[in-house]
């Protein structure tokens, strides 16, 4: 997108900050208390190979929801067919999250194994939100980013709308914004947003026409997918290796790539 748009959606987790923390933390609070606690490391360690292109799935790719039999070794919890659904003609069988998870982060990585190992209903989201409390600890959590907050004022000024549209949970997320030093960026703030399933109504609610909208994220079904579908420009933020990158307008990196991009339509 070259002209400046006259709104832009933010997603909040992996792209107004990034952390490469926090997955681990996940992962610990799930395996510890687990018949696989010795499995910690190793999982950690093919998570990261994951994230890099180099281990048994990949980012942008669709698992199935399938819970593990009596996995015995660390690699089996890996051990699933996998689709880049996404670059298909109709991916539409894959995009039903009863029977699909999509790949994207350690965020998502870390959860979907925490099921393939058989947690599940409020066991599996109490594990989850010590995660999330990790956040803003500062021994674990992203580092505030005053330069971020001044990018977005900038934004704003120049007559962007911003909205910030997450599906994380709005106990915690606004913690975490009012952590981040970010309440007070957005003109909107949308949290279990259920993205991005309620992205077309949204469009259509923000009263903008779709190609002056923006939609910015490191998860490429859960921020753009929808996005792009309705003809708004989409940016995919992500240090990994995603395997349906080149769907999406723009392929940045880093938070500091970002804010660069970002300059130029500032006021």
């Amino acid at each position: 997108m070259r002209n400046k748009p006259g709104l832009i959606c933010f997603d909040l987790d992996g792209t107004l900050y990034q952390d490469c923390v926090i997955y681990p933390r996940i992962i610990t609070h799930f395996f510890e208390d687990s018949p696989y606690r010795d499995w910690i490391g190793e999982v950690q360690e093919i998570i990261e190979m994951c994230l890099r292109g180099q281990g048994p799935l990949r980012c942008g790719q669709f698992v199935p929801k399938q819970k593990a039999e009596d996995p015995q070794t660390a690699q089996e919890l890996f051990a699933v067919p996998s689709e880049t659904a996404l670059l298909l003609p109709d991916p539409t069988p894959y995009l039903d999250r009863s029977h699909y998870s999509y790949l994207c982060d350690g965020w998502t990585f870390s959860m979907y194994l925490a099921r393939r190992i058989g947690w599940e209903g409020e066991a599996f989201w109490t594990r989850f939100r010590q995660a999330r409390k990790d956040l803003v600890d500062p021994a674990y959590g992203p580092a505030p980013d005053p330069a971020l907050v001044d990018v977005l004022a900038g934004l704003r000024r120049s007559g962007i709308r911003l909205v910030l549209c997450s599906n994380a949970a709005e106990q915690g997320g606004r913690e975490l914004l009012e952590y981040l030093g970010l309440s007070d960026s957005f003109d909107t703030i949308l949290f279990d947003a259920d993205k991005p399933h309620s992205f077309p109504q949204r469009i259509r609610d923000w009263g903008v026409s779709p190609d002056k909208v923006l939609f910015i994220g490191d998860q490429g079904y859960y921020d753009l997918y929808a996005g792009a579908a309705c003809g708004a420009a989409t940016w995919l933020l992500s240090p990994y290796e995603v395997a349906d990158a080149a769907l999406w307008d723009v392929r940045l990196h880093t938070l500091e790539e970002l804010k660069e991009a970002l300059k130029d339509w500032t006021a």
